[in-house]
């Protein structure tokens, strides 16, 4: 019988990296759809003077929520899930996995970062509904707008996804309120949208720091404060840099039919 050795060289010359697997929501064939859609309009969206559209005219992106784990240390020793793929494999249809929480319980933060600035807003929160997100933007909107500055034509526009609390009839006429307007991504789709990024650099540095401060225990709250801190150390050039990418994102989604990106 062959050795382990054997088989991982011959799949490295056919291209396959034994990777860490990849978690992302069900693509459906509607799905694929929208997305492509979606990146054909913007595309066109962003011709001629609004070139500079992710950067001049969108104030924020908003979104996030991280997992609390009783032992952070562990848990950010914990080996990471690895197959044998080729790096670009892994984006089209695939399922995201359990949704259980083993030994914690998600932190809701309200996040939004902006062009130039930034993180602008970062709110806990416990439940998101409707009603909600209504009082949230009557609260905190007008604050999140005024530190992302002004953006060409005097718009009030920001990204998210397409949560239907966040899109639901009570939240849009809190907007139409504070003539402030949404560009919507399509479903399950965080390749498109940059904030997305941010979190996973987020999350890393927590884990780090649970390594190198040998965080064996962390109540909820504390660990809420640390999510804070980190939020509030983020870089604006690294932000910049991800919001810089949304052109690429979208052409890379024309190209793949709308299939997955490596965002």
């Amino acid at each position: 019988m062959a050795s382990r050795h054997t088989f991982s060289r011959h799949l490295n010359l056919l291209g396959y990296r034994f990777l860490q697997a990849r978690k992302k929501g069900l693509l459906t064939e509607k799905d694929r759809k929208r997305r492509l859609s979606f990146a054909r309009k913007t595309k066109r969206l962003c011709l001629g003077p609004n070139a500079n559209f992710w950067c001049d005219e969108v104030a924020f992106y908003l979104d996030t929520s991280f997992v609390h784990k009783y032992n952070p240390f562990n848990a950010a020793m914990t080996p990471k899930s690895r197959v044998w793929r080729k790096k670009s494999k892994g984006l089209e249809i695939t399922t995201k996995g359990s949704k259980e929480l083993p030994g914690g319980q998600r932190v809701h933060v309200m996040v939004a970062i902006a062009y130039g600035k930034g993180v602008v807003l970062r709110v806990p929160y416990t439940k998101m509904d409707g009603p909600f997100f209504a009082q949230f933007i009557k609260e905190h909107f007008r604050i999140a707008f005024a530190r992302a500055g002004p953006k060409q034509k005097g718009r009030r526009l920001f990204i998210l996804d397409n949560d239907p609390c966040q899109t639901s009839k009570v939240a849009m006429k809190a907007l139409e309120d504070i003539e402030a307007e949404m560009h919507v991504i399509p479903p399950r789709s965080p390749d498109l949208n940059p904030i997305e990024n941010m979190f996973h650099l987020v999350k890393n540095d927590l884990q780090r720091q649970a390594i190198c401060e040998n965080i064996m225990a962390e109540s909820f709250s504390e660990f809420e404060k640390r999510i804070l801190n980190t939020l509030d150390k983020t870089s604006v050039d690294v932000i910049d840099r991800t919001i810089d990418s949304m052109s690429g994102r979208i052409n890379a989604v024309i190209k793949s039919k709308g299939f997955r990106i490596k965002y």
